[in-house]
C-alpha cells in the first residue's frame, strides 16, 4: 500500500514538472536566447558602428585638411587678383586728382565716387572729399555747383551708414539733435543732454559740447569727453577730444581710442539751417580696422563641420 502510494505521488510530481518545463521553461527558454542574441547583436553592431564612425573621423580629417589647403588657395588667387584690380583701380584714380586742372570736375568727382565704394574701410578719404567740396565751391555756375555737393554729400552719407551698419552690430549707440539756432543766441558752447553706454561690460559716460557751426561747410566744431570708472578703484579715466564734424567724418577712420581695445566715434546724420542730428557710437577696436572675418568663420566651421558653408548663414560682403 506504501508503496502503491509513493508511486502515485512519484507519478503526479513527474506530470507536475512535466507541465511547468512544457508551459513555462520552454516560452522563457525561447525569451532568454531571443534576448541574448539581441544583445550580442546590439553589442556587434555598436562595435561596428564606432569602427565606421572611427574610420569617418580618420577620413573626414584628411579631407577636412585637404578641403582647407583648396580653399586656402582659392581664397588667395582671389584676393591677388582682386588687390590687382584695386591697385589698378587707385592708381587710375590717383591720377585724375593729381591733375586737377587738367581733370573736370565731373570725372573728379566720379573718380571720388570710385575710391570711397572701394576703399572706406582702408584710407582715409576725408581730405579727398574735402578737396572736391572746395573745387565745387570755387565753380561757376549755381545749378552745377548745387547738383555737385548734393552728390558729393550723398555719396559720404551712404558710406557713413554702411560703416555704421557694421558697427552698431557690436556696439551701443546713441542720437541727438543740436539746436543750431540757439548755438547762435548763447555765448559759448552749447551742451547737449549726456548718456552712459556700456558695450563689452565697460560703462562709460559721454558729454558733447558743440562751439560752433558753419553752414556753408555744413560741419560743427564738438568737444567730446568720455567718462570710465576704473574697476579696481574709485578713480575715473577722462579723455577729452575736440575736433571738426561734418559728412566727411567716416567712423572706422575718424573715431576715439579708448581703454580696453574700444573706439568712439561721431558722425553727422543731416545738417540743415536750423537744426543738425548727430549719433555717437562706442565699438570693439577691432572693427575699427577690418579684415578678413568671413574667412575666418568659413575656415571655423570647416573645422567644425567638414563642410565649406554653413547653409543657415547668409553673409553679405562689401
Amino acid at each position: 500500500m506504501a508503496e502503491k502510494e509513493k508511486a502515485k505521488k512519484e507519478k503526479y510530481l513527474g506530470t507536475k514538472f512535466e507541465k511547468f518545463t512544457t508551459h513555462y521553461l520552454g516560452p522563457c527558454g525561447s525569451l532568454i536566447i531571443a534576448t541574448a542574441i539581441l544583445i550580442s547583436g546590439y553589442l556587434g553592431s555598436n562595435y561596428l558602428k564606432e569602427r565606421a564612425d572611427a574610420k569617418a573621423r580618420s577620413e573626414k580629417g584628411v579631407l577636412t585638411m585637404e578641403a582647407i589647403q583648396i580653399y586656402s588657395d582659392m581664397m588667395r588667387e582671389q584676393e591677388e587678383a582682386e588687390n590687382k584690380l584695386h591697385e589698378d583701380m587707385f592708381n587710375s584714380s590717383m591720377k585724375v586728382f593729381s591733375m586737377p586742372d587738367t581733370c573736370k570736375l565731373e570725372e573728379q568727382i566720379l573718380n571720388l565716387e570710385l575710391l570711397a565704394l572701394n576703399f572706406h574701410e582702408t584710407f582715409n578719404l576725408k581730405p579727398f572729399f574735402s578737396f572736391i567740396r572746395e573745387q565745387i565751391q570755387v565753380s561757376s555756375g549755381y545749378a552745377p555747383k548745387e547738383i555737385y555737393l548734393t552728390r558729393l554729400y550723398a555719396t559720404a552719407k551712404s558710406i557713413m551708414k554702411k560703416q555704421m551698419m557694421v558697427l552698431e552690430g557690436e556696439g551701443e549707440k546713441f542720437s541727438r539733435m543740436v539746436d543750431l539756432e540757439r548755438l547762435g543766441q548763447i555765448q559759448g558752447s552749447l551742451q547737449l543732454e549726456e548718456e552712459s553706454l556700456i558695450v563689452e561690460g565697460i560703462k562709460r559716460n559721454y558729454k558733447i559740447y558743440v562751439r560752433k557751426a558753419n553752414d556753408k561747410l555744413k560741419e560743427m566744431l564738438v568737444r567730446l569727453e568720455i567718462r570710465t570708472q576704473r574697476k579696481s578703484s574709485e578713480d575715473v579715466n577722462t579723455i577729452i577730444s575736440e575736433y571738426r564734424l561734418d559728412y566727411f567724418n567716416f567712423p572706422m577712420i575718424h573715431n576715439v581710442t579708448l581703454l580696453h581695445d574700444q573706439r568712439c566715434a561721431i558722425v553727422l546724420n543731416e545738417f540743415t539751417e536750423s537744426c543738425a542730428d548727430i549719433t555717437l557710437v562706442t565699438f570693439p577696436g577691432s572693427l575699427a580696422v577690418r579684415g578678413k572675418p568671413y574667412y575666418q568663420e568659413v575656415i571655423q566651421n570647416l573645422l567644425m563641420t567638414g563642410k565649406l558653408f554653413d547653409e543657415n548663414i547668409n553673409k553679405e560682403l562689401w
